[in-house]
């Protein structure tokens, strides 16, 4: 059957930018992030008649593929047909994930996921067609402000519900957002767009440890963090999550001027309550949403089914499967919080050093403080001390001494002011002692005050635990003058807990695989397209 001589198709609608795919005009202001130069992609109109196709009008277009309204002449049904760049292109990689989408999609067939009707390659050109949805994705929907809270929960349920059976299909969809969920005339929501799809359990290839793809603001930490291997349905669920935070909200959990900054967020910080942007929602709602958005996989929901059905509980006002955050709830979740992990993983074990010369150091100091050269034995034993700690930071972080970034900025900051003040304090009470021996001792609560207070300042922005040691070293300051000679003993010690706590928690946050190592050492750069 011969092809009719080609046509240039009519003027096409205002048009998309379609990472991978959507089948719907307006407009998607997210980013996608991918490793690797951006490159910049123009191919001609195909001909208005493509094979079995009749392209009514372009509906997308993306660095990678065109999607066109079409007309599938032998079956006269609308379609929505998506087309790879010509070949002489695209590349190998683009190729490899274009068939990779269409045959995962193809093996869905669900109601609330768009289906596919055909893979093919005519003329070196790579296309599959798939249902066409006539309406508009949760984005548009969003351009009016959020979504009625009960209307939000209707969607992100047949939402999981849909991708509840995609895992169970073992696919991942990866890259869940609003401007990737279509509602057709009827109301129903339908997921598209699986050009991120994984396979669980399995490996294309495609995406290495290390690689970041998808859109900053939906991604899940593990994912965000390029564990790729660590990707489940626990990645999905959190996509739901940021999802329904953004229905209810207006805005997702996480959204900064640069995609990278977006990332850091991700990975560091927690999102505000949905009911601090909108107090109208209600407690369970916002339950619901949270439990989605919980950094380690193992506090999510543990399927989409699960979530699917504590959505279900919620809009018939049943109680809810997942934790309500009372005030002792909320004191864990603040204790459990671990932010900037990644930046500082690789101290763990300057830290356990640290551990041993502080335990050191103040022993010397106790067992010397009535020697008949106390003063000369306390100012070798910091010399010592400050030497031998400033060599292992310079060792540990590869020879440089400045911060490479705001994680480790603040902590110079809060560090640096400590010592000045220890310092002070030194000069201080030697001058209201009148040079007194027992200055030396005296000023021990003081600097153990002044710990106590910079640990507090860390809890806030780093681990949350470091509110219980600033803690410790509040009640340790206050006891310390009972018998002060115990002084340099006591302050030992705890500083030696402290650094060995501190020491073992960053070691289980080093990771074996050497990619991600280095990547979080800041050694791998990251392009952004």
């Amino acid at each position: 059957m011969s092809t009719p001589a080609p046509t240039t198709p009519e003027p096409h609608a205002q048009a998309t930018q379609v990472a991978s795919g959507p089948i719907y005009a307006g407009t998607d202001d997210v980013s996608t992030l991918a490793y690797g130069p951006t490159r910049t992609v123009t191919a001609e109109a195909p001909a208005r008649i493509f094979g079995d196709y009749e392209l009514l009008v372009e509906v997308g277009r993306g660095g990678m593929g065109v999607v066109y309204k079409a007309r599938q002449i032998t079956l006269n049904r609308v379609v929505a047909l998506k087309m790879i760049l010509p070949g002489h292109l695209a590349s190998k990689d683009d190729l490899e994930r274009f068939r990779m989408e269409a045959e995962a999609t193809a093996q869905l067939q669900h109601p609330g996921i768009v289906a596919v009707y055909e893979v093919g390659e005519l003329n070196g050109q790579h296309f599959y067609s798939m249902e066409y949805v006539a309406g508009q994705s949760l984005s548009q929907r969003l351009g009016n402000g959020p979504l009625p809270p009960r209307v939000a929960a209707r969607y992100v349920m047949q939402v999981a519900r849909a991708i509840g059976y995609a895992h169970r299909h073992h696919i991942l969809h990866r890259d869940l957002k609003p401007s990737n969920i279509l509602v057709d005339g009827d109301d129903q929501p339908h997921v598209t767009d699986f050009g991120l799809a994984k396979k669980l359990g399995g490996d294309s290839g495609q995406t290495k440890t290390g690689a970041v793809l998808g859109t900053p603001s939906y991604m899940s930490p593990e994912q965000a963090s390029g564990r790729v291997k660590e990707l489940g349905p626990a990645a999905d669920v959190y996509g739901m999550g940021a999802m329904l935070y953004e229905l209810l909200t207006g805005r997702p959990p996480f959204r900064s001027d640069t995609p990278l900054d977006t990332i850091r967020h991700v990975l560091d910080q927690i999102p505000a309550p949905p009911r601090l942007l909108n107090p109208k929602l209600e407690h369970d709602l916002e339950t619901i949403c949270l439990k989605c958005l919980e950094k380690d996989p193992r506090d999510r929901y543990p399927s989409a089914d699960a979530l699917a059905d504590d959505l279900n509980r919620y809009l018939k006002g049943d109680s809810i499967s997942a934790r309500s955050f009372n005030l002792i709830d909320r004191i864990s979740r603040t204790l459990d919080r671990t932010q900037y992990a990644a930046e500082f993983g690789a101290w763990g074990n300057m830290l356990l050093l640290f551990a041993l010369i502080m335990a050191v150091e103040h022993g010397v100091m106790f067992f010397a403080q009535h020697a008949l050269h106390a003063d000369l034995v306390f100012v070798t034993a910091r010399v010592t001390q400050f030497s031998l700690m400033g060599y292992l930071f310079w060792r540990y972080r590869h020879k440089r001494v400045l911060p490479n970034n705001a994680a480790e900025r603040q902590l110079w900051s809060i560090w640096i002011g400590y010592l000045v003040a220890c310092i002070a304090a030194v000069l201080i009470g030697r001058q209201l002692m009148a040079g007194a021996e027992t200055y030396r001792l005296v000023v021990y609560p003081t600097w153990m005050v002044l710990a106590g207070m910079a640990f507090f300042i860390m809890g806030s922005s780093y681990w949350g635990q470091c509110y219980l040691i600033g803690l410790a070293f509040f009640l340790l300051a206050v006891l310390m003058p009972l018998r002060i000679e115990w002084a340099p003993l006591e302050f030992g010690a705890i500083w030696a807990a402290t650094f060995l706590v501190l020491g073992l928690r960053l070691r289980s946050f080093q990771t074996s695989d050497p990619e991600v190592a280095k990547r979080d050492e800041g050694d791998t750069r990251r392009d952004v397209t």
